[in-house]
């Protein structure tokens, strides 16, 4: 057993869960800068984000694991702030209502699935808002 009466041996390490150290705190930044990199890739070319395309798919479900990830207020969490999101929840939309149509989806698909596009948008702008704030 570790003796924690040993300070030394514990520099950088503030509590005992499985986030509580510098060491995890640098793994969650590169893991999140990593989701935030892959996210702005998808936005060099609005076509990549049509709804039948790679980042007209990934983008929400990454967008949504890192404002999982964000909501948690873990040390190290890279996240985007307000006028990113603004502009990529902006264009992304406009793409997705530009070229839904083409896919022949539902009425019912169409709406409820903007209504998840939209509600992922505003969960990340609520955290950029809130991280904002405590700022």
């Amino acid at each position: 057993m570790i003796d924690i009466s040993d300070r030394e041996a514990f520099v950088g390490v503030w509590g005992p869960g499985n986030f509580d150290s510098d060491t995890v705190a640098d793994g969650l930044g590169m893991l999140t800068d990593r989701i935030v990199d892959d996210i702005t890739a998808e936005f060099e070319d609005d076509s990549s984000l049509e709804p039948d395309e790679w980042g007209g798919e990934l983008v929400p479900a990454w967008l949504e694991i890192l404002t999982e990830i964000a909501e948690t207020g873990r040390v190290g969490v890279s996240f985007p702030p307000t006028p990113v999101l603004v502009d990529w929840r902006d264009r992304y939309l406009r793409v997705w209502d530009g070229y839904i149509d083409e896919l022949e989806p539902t009425v019912d698909h169409r709406i409820e699935r903007r209504a998840v596009l939209v509600g992922t948008f505003e969960r990340a702008l609520a955290v950029a808002a809130e991280r904002e704030r405590v700022r």
